[in-house]
């Protein structure tokens, strides 16, 4: 199967929004619902296709036959110690049915073809946890971690008292 890789264009729109739900299939973390993550999934690629940001661009990898099997999503960022422009893979999905063909893989080539040709050093992308079918891409491909986002849930303390002018807590 050969696939080619070429620009989006408005047309595309519909497949794009239809690999939304992708971005939530694996163990997500107890804190985020299933509906929260595709709903922001949904609206974050609908503005993506309905309105071009300088920066920006989507590529669509097709087969020969012209059907569109995935897509990639890439953004411009400022690196926070550099202050320096690098490029950010905002959004990566293959159609279920074409997984592990070596999709995903074209499409980081084109991503870091992308980021050469704007001139970044850099390239980087946010990946849950327990999303372990991309991660095990993005290693494969040469990515690695640089910093870690830890998370924790704040929820009401109970038997929670107040007490003294200092306003020490007491359980």
């Amino acid at each position: 199967m050969a696939i080619l890789i070429r620009a989006f264009n408005p047309a595309d729109a519909g497949f794009v929004l239809s690999l939304a739900q992708r971005f939530s299939e694996f163990d997500l973390p107890e804190w985020r619902s299933l509906d929260e993550i595709d709903n922001t999934s949904r609206n974050r690629l609908r503005k993506a296709v309905e309105q071009s940001q300088s920066g920006s661009a989507i590529f669509i990898a097709e087969e020969e036959s012209g059907g569109s099997v995935g897509f990639i999503h890439l953004e411009t960022e400022t690196d926070y110690f550099t202050g320096k422009k690098q490029g950010r893979i905002a959004d990566l999905a293959v159609a279920k049915p074409y997984e592990a063909r070596g999709i995903g893989f074209r499409l980081l080539e084109t991503a870091e073809d992308w980021a050469r040709g704007q001139g970044y050093d850099l390239l980087s992308l946010i990946v849950f946890e327990g999303n372990t079918r991309a991660r095990e891409l993005y290693d494969r491909y040469g990515f690695g971690p640089e910093v870690l986002k830890y998370v924790k849930p704040v929820r009401p303390r109970k038997n929670t008292v107040t007490s003294g002018s200092r306003g020490r807590l007491r359980k």
